[in-house]
């Protein structure tokens, strides 16, 4: 072979090889870097898991999961999304898939259940309690409308006399079986009362403008009765229950996504202990999205007198404990069989509604 010959073969295979030594590094980067990934704890390459959320005090510990580097300690990718509270289970039980899993109260769940998952082959199940909420109630501008509590809840006079005031709340939610529980106090017929059935927003506006005397309110609407100088005349609290907030998802998402949804509840635990460790310097993101996105703007103040009216079981065992057990402070069953016994009152339902199965999880 001639000199020239030989020096064009070499300058052709190292032209060659130069490409593919490039592709083998790229490729070997590649793979180290995928190992890496596994190694130190990346998140997950699956699909996101779609959590629904609303702008709420208590709904908004999870924004805290990206600045706390969650989806890395579980491996797995979240994205929350923000929908109106009443619009979560029907989001859920939707055909396509809007949200994978949710926030409900358990009142909400068990009141809707048997329209939800009636012919249905994949029912919506209420999955897990988180926490409770038992500063929900009823506020007035009225001056003449009677406060109740733990002791005049006893007076059938006095919640007689509260009873005869002009009284609004949403059909079937935790205020309206408060209504049902004072009339049994008072020797009524809850058939034979009249209630206004109303959202909580617009209770409020009635109330502040007279049309109503009482209103059904949660915190956002307490805050804000406050605020324009009204008063909180009644609250769950006053009859020791509580409703459950917990997940809701249907049952063939919580088979196929278990351990993202199980890692789900834990970076709950997670957020909640961060945040209500030191309120005065952890508020920042959930406060954050409160502004941009409640009807409410919380002051620091006032998202501390928000939380103050819930009860945050925080790890596991608390929630086992306190809301699990039968024995319970916030007893899943208890707040089960009042919600069956108002059904089963106004006839909404012949059959009660089976306490719901609570998944299990380990530490």
């Amino acid at each position: 072979m001639q000199p020239n010959t030989k020096m064009a073969l070499k300058i052709y295979r190292n032209n060659l090889l130069l490409p593919l030594l490039i592709l083998a590094t790229f490729l070997l980067n590649a793979c180290t870097q995928n190992n890496q990934n596994t190694v130190s704890g990346q998140v997950a390459t699956s699909s996101p898991l779609r959590m629904a959320i609303s702008p709420y005090q208590d709904t908004a510990f999870l924004v805290n999961v990206k600045p706390l580097r969650l989806e890395q300690k579980y491996h797995i990718s979240l994205e929350l999304l923000t929908i109106p509270w009443e619009d979560i289970i029907p989001a859920i039980a939707s055909a396509g898939r809007t949200v994978d899993v949710g926030y409900a109260s358990l009142t909400d769940y068990l009141t809707k259940s048997e329209n939800i998952n009636k012919e249905s082959n994949d029912p919506v199940l209420f999955i897990y309690p988180l926490y409770v909420f038992k500063g929900a109630g009823f506020i007035t501008f009225n001056p003449n409308v009677p406060q109740l509590n733990s002791q005049t809840i006893n007076n059938p006079v006095l919640v007689k006399n509260f009873l005869s005031f002009k009284i609004g709340a949403p059909k079937n939610s935790m205020c309206q079986m408060l209504l049902f529980m004072l009339t049994q106090k008072a020797g009524i017929k809850f058939s034979d009362s009249s209630f206004t059935d109303t959202t909580v927003n617009d209770g409020l506006l009635a109330t502040e403008n007279g049309s109503l005397d009482i209103a059904a309110a949660g915190v956002t609407q307490r805050t804000e009765a406050e605020k324009r100088h009204g008063r909180v005349v009644l609250t769950m609290d006053t009859f020791g229950t509580g409703d459950i907030d917990g997940l809701v998802c249907k049952e063939s998402v919580y088979q196929k996504r278990k351990k993202d949804i199980d890692s789900l509840i834990k970076m709950q635990f997670d957020c909640e202990r961060y945040v209500l460790s030191d309120l005065d310097h952890h508020s920042a993101a959930t406060l954050a999205y409160l502004k941009n996105n409640a009807s409410t703007k919380y002051t620091l103040a006032e998202f501390k007198k928000a939380l103050s009216h819930q009860y945050f079981p925080l790890t596991l065992a608390e929630v086992a404990k306190d809301i699990i057990s039968s024995k319970g402070k916030y007893s899943i069953a208890k707040q089960t069989a009042i919600v069956n016994q108002y059904l089963m009152n106004i006839g909404a339902t012949q059959v009660p509604r089976q306490t719901p199965k609570i998944v299990s999880l380990s530490e």
